[in-house]
């Protein structure tokens, strides 16, 4: 009974952190929760899980929640890859911006400058 009320107590941290920040899309909070309310059946009642594996042909509950976790981490990472990509292109583009704004040439500087 004490993991259930650790992990309870987890999730409703992590819940807590996604839908307080308002940065967030509506849908992202929206998705948060209801994976929490997922998250948090398969907690109170174990058994759940073990019934759906059973149901699509997978061995034990444990078994397709280690499959879809997998799942999930790999959809994560390839987002946050994605993001990452967007994002240097964009600070790419606004070093650009900005070099291009602010032309110096080594005639411009000093001595010091040039050996810094």
């Amino acid at each position: 009974m004490t993991i259930k009320i650790i992990l309870i107590i987890l999730l409703l941290l992590v819940l807590r952190a996604f839908i307080v920040q308002r940065s967030l899309l509506i849908i992202k909070r929206v998705v948060a929760f209801v994976m929490f309310l997922a998250l948090l059946l398969l907690v109170i009642f174990p058994q759940i899980s073990t019934f759906i594996a059973a149901k699509i042909g997978v061995g034990r509950g444990v078994d397709l929640l280690f499959y879809l976790s997998h799942l999930f981490l790999l959809f994560l990472i390839v987002a946050l890859w994605r993001r990452s990509l967007a994002l240097t292109g964009t600070v790419t583009k606004l070093t650009r911006a900005i070099a291009l704004q602010n032309p110096t040439t080594p005639q411009d500087k000093t001595p010091q400058q040039l050996k810094d």
